[in-house]
């Protein structure tokens, strides 16, 4: 994508963010996966709707803070069905963008590329809260996610909630690269072997990551079992009181760089609400977590063509 197409973001129009977006998509789609009608489930090889709008949709609904798929469906039916002139219904819509996580996944790796973010050595984990259904609910409520979600304990909030741990892997600026969920009773050790297990199918756990952890994840076993089994050099952030574990000069230093995943995580809540969802289904979560992931990746990435800030997301247009 040439920059000198980019206007600056002052002047950055909804429509503009549109066609913007869309064509990163379809370069990206189609660089990725080489003939879009591979992916397609069904006989119709060639929508009139294609995927690549169906993804575009999605992520600038993120990229606007738009928390409901009804009604951001709803208001681009409404205001911006000339740029979509074959606009499915929004059930349709929904099944289809659901069909797309996988593909929506890749195009994430491949804008962590762009970004410069997928080959980083360093690394920084952290988790936070999603919920699912207040707590004085959950007996009266059908309980979403039941066999996936628990009841957990946030410290940093001090409270119980009802739903899911998500850990979340960034590079030292804050771009995120994978995010998986565990159940809310589960240790933030368990999502951290998830997450590893996501990095050995990406075939990076190869890479001898260092990655920077917050107090959650102090052990001396399972930081030899990390080394060990994936190569991976796990760097908690030792408590004041943790004698057995050293604090060296590294750790001091990035301590500091793990500020910036806090930043990130408070951009996903406040401008993306990744830490509540309105989905009733696995399926349906995991693509909105990998939507948000997107977006948040391809904002870095035109911030990163027009020289600004990397984390800045919010009012990306009028």
């Amino acid at each position: 994508m040439n920059i000198g197409d980019l206007p600056p973001k002052a002047e950055m129009q909804l429509e503009d963010l549109f066609t913007m977006v869309y064509c990163l998509v379809e370069e990206s789609y189609r660089l990725l996966f080489g003939d879009p009608a591979t992916l397609r489930y069904s006989n119709n090889g060639r929508p009139d709707f294609t995927d690549a709008e169906i993804i575009t949709i999605a992520l600038v609904g993120e990229l606007q803070g738009e928390d409901s798929q009804r009604g951001w469906h709803k208001k681009v039916h409404k205001s911006w069905r000339f740029l979509f002139p074959h606009l499915c219904d929004r059930t349709r819509y929904g099944r289809r963008l659901r069909r797309l996580r996988v593909p929506m996944a890749h195009l994430q790796q491949h804008l962590c590329f762009l970004v410069g973010a997928s080959l980083d050595r360093y690394r920084v984990v952290d988790s936070f809260p999603l919920s699912l259904c207040h707590l004085r609910r959950v007996n009266s409520s059908t309980q979403p996610f039941a066999y996936y979600a628990s009841t957990g304990y946030c410290a940093s909030k001090k409270e119980h909630y009802y739903g899911m741990t998500i850990q979340l892997l960034c590079d030292l600026r804050g771009i995120p690269t994978f995010v998986v969920c565990t159940p809310a009773h589960a240790h933030d050790l368990v999502g951290f072997e998830a997450l590893v297990q996501e990095l050995t199918d990406a075939g990076l756990a190869g890479l001898t990551l260092a990655v920077v952890a917050d107090k959650g994840y102090v052990g001396q076993d399972f930081i030899a079992q990390m080394k060990h089994l994936y190569g991976i050099e796990l760097m908690p952030i030792p408590r004041h009181y943790d004698k057995e574990l050293p604090v060296s000069a590294v750790s001091r230093l990035l301590q500091k760089s793990r500020r910036q995943i806090e930043t990130t995580i408070g951009q996903l809540a406040d401008q993306m609400h990744i830490e509540s969802t309105r989905t009733r289904s696995l399926a349906g979560l995991l693509t909105s977590l990998v939507a948000k992931i997107t977006a948040f990746d391809l904002a870095a990435y035109v911030n990163q063509l027009l020289e600004e800030p990397l984390l800045q997301i919010k009012d990306f247009a009028c």
